[in-house]
């Protein structure tokens, strides 16, 4: 009985100290979980402050404006910019200084204005007159297809104009080609009704019959002869680079307007509407050149003189000033190995077949 009764204690005993061991244990998880179990309270969050940014109006484009074109309100808007970032006077912040006023170079859709993009549509001047350097002049010079460069060149493009002219002798005082007419003098005394002296000078030219020649001894008679011209005299060529650098300003005519042309890619054609097709562009016989104002009076007096001038192009690299030497006929024999035919016994015969000239028969 007192072994069973001392087995039965133990067992208690074992029984409360797991009992003990459990609730020590649960009290340590309680103590541990119970901040995660209360609900949080709320926390006071600071409200983000809104800023509002100060606006302005700026003027832009709507559409393509092409250049010379008069602004007026269907092709500009106003946008709102940031007041902070607009520098004083870089753009147009009324629809009225806009309003009028023509542009000087091409503007795009949605670029907003600047007062150097525009002038004033009545009293501004030329749009061209932009487009020249400030140390520079331009020039407009009548020339034909082949002198050119089979209009190649375009707006921006160097160039050098070569000039040609033609030389001929004349007499110092009179300033006439030469040979000179000459004419017979002839003395008239005084009449014998008359009883005072007096004297009568008449002078007579035989015209282009008359002109003067040279004495010249002919070899086989060994007599004086009088030659004179066969032909009026011929003229001696001469060509020389006289501007270096030119640039081309325009080819052909400026607009009447001052408008130019609206680029077919930017004609807005209204929808449900063909596009016209584009006028045909007439050959340019006229080209406008940026040039110094020392060789723009060169080129007028060239001008004035029927002087032949050539353009040649060159490349907008080169910048070098390039100098050249005059040709004339000795030049040319000279420099590129020509020789001088001789006076042969036989020649060759004219054109034949399809390249003979025409002659009438008889």
């Amino acid at each position: 009985m007192a072994t069973s009764g001392r087995k039965s204690g133990r067992i208690f005993i074992i029984i409360a100290l797991l009992l003990i061991v459990i609730v020590a244990a649960a009290a340590v998880v309680w103590l541990r979980l119970r901040p995660l179990l209360q609900p949080a309270e709320p926390v006071a969050e600071d409200s983000p402050q809104i800023q509002i940014e100060e606006m302005v109006d700026i003027v832009i484009t709507t559409q393509f404006v092409n250049r010379g074109e008069v602004i007026n309100e269907s092709v500009v808007t106003m946008i709102p910019f940031p007041k902070n970032e607009l520098v004083a006077g870089t753009f147009f912040t009324e629809m009225e200084s806009v309003v009028g006023k023509r542009a000087i170079y091409p503007l795009e859709a949605r670029m907003p204005l600047t007062p150097r993009m525009l002038i004033d549509g009545e009293t501004g001047g030329s749009i061209a007159a932009f487009d020249i350097p400030v140390d520079k002049t331009a020039l407009s010079v009548m020339i034909d297809r082949e002198s050119m460069i089979a209009y190649a060149p375009r707006a921006g493009d160097h160039v050098m104009v070569i000039g040609c002219m033609l030389l001929v002798d004349v007499d110092p005082e009179n300033q006439s080609i030469l040979p000179n007419y000459t004419g017979s003098v002839t003395k008239q005394i005084l009449t014998a009704e008359s009883s005072t002296e007096s004297l009568t000078v008449i002078i007579a030219s035989g015209g282009p019959g008359s002109t003067q020649g040279r004495t010249e001894l002919d070899p086989t008679l060994n007599e004086p002869v009088y030659v004179v011209p066969s032909e009026p005299q011929r003229p001696r060529l001469v060509c020389q680079n006289v501007i270096q650098d030119a640039i081309v300003l325009r080819m052909g005519n400026f607009p009447l307007s001052g408008e130019e042309p609206t680029p077919a890619d930017q004609v807005v054609v209204p929808e449900g509407e063909e596009a016209q097709p584009a006028p045909e562009i007439p050959a340019p016989d006229i080209v406008t050149l940026v040039v110094s104002p020392q060789d723009a009076v060169v080129l007028t007096y060239m001008k004035k003189a029927n002087i032949m001038l050539t353009l040649a192009l060159r490349n907008p690299n080169n910048i070098q000033t390039i100098l050249t030497d005059a040709v004339t006929q000795q030049y040319l024999m000279d420099q590129k190995n020509i020789p001088l035919p001789a006076k042969l016994p036989f020649a060759l015969e004219s054109r034949r077949g399809v390249y003979a000239p025409l002659t009438e028969q008889p």
